[in-house]
């Protein structure tokens, strides 16, 4: 495992060195950054940032919309008439986004938009054979079971009946009938 190393700097330098975390004081408030072993940033979040954003420039916004692309917020922006937030629940349209979702301001006076907040995605595949304590069966084989699934006007009837010890039963009570009363019918 690399060893993490540590950095206080007043701006992020031009090349940034891997497997590290830089502290960026900036101004009133600081920037927290880590890089991969390829020296590549991704900045983490930050209360007092985020908050003088909100203070300065989110307060002003009209609305919230949620959006499926880029393309969507685009196409929403473009129809809307006044500042608004987007919450883009794929914004790998943005080049700045590898994966997730993405909150960004839009200033309409200056038709700009900024990245306030960005959101990994967590991608799950499961598999069949993965699943401890699966049923033997197969996926395959339990949907044609449930699809095989009595339906019938007489559903509840045949739900009734029961066994007891080998012995027909219907309701919880043995069925008493000579030709009903064995298991060899």
């Amino acid at each position: 495992m690399p060893q993490l190393k540590f950095f206080q700097v007043v701006t992020l330098p031009g090349t940034l060195q891997p497997n590290a975390f830089y502290y960026v004081l900036n101004g009133s408030y600081s920037e927290s950054y880590l890089t991969n072993s390829t020296g590549v940033a991704k900045a983490i979040g930050n209360s007092a940032m985020i908050n003088a954003l909100i203070d300065a420039k989110l307060a002003a916004a009209s609305t919230l919309q949620s959006v499926p692309t880029i393309a969507a917020r685009n196409s929403a922006a473009a129809a809307t008439t006044a500042n608004a937030l987007y919450l883009v629940t794929d914004a790998t349209g943005d080049p700045t986004v590898t994966s997730g979702a993405a909150l960004y301001f839009y200033e309409k006076a200056a038709n700009k938009h900024t990245k306030v907040a960005e959101y990994e995605s967590m991608d799950v595949v499961l598999q069949w054979a993965n699943i401890q304590g699966r049923p033997n069966s197969t996926p395959a084989a339990i949907d044609a079971a449930v699809g095989a699934s009595h339906t019938h006007g007489n559903k509840g009837v045949l739900d009734a009946l029961t066994d007891s010890g080998g012995r027909l039963q219907y309701g919880g009570q043995p069925v008493n009938t000579p030709d009903w009363g064995s298991t060899d019918w």
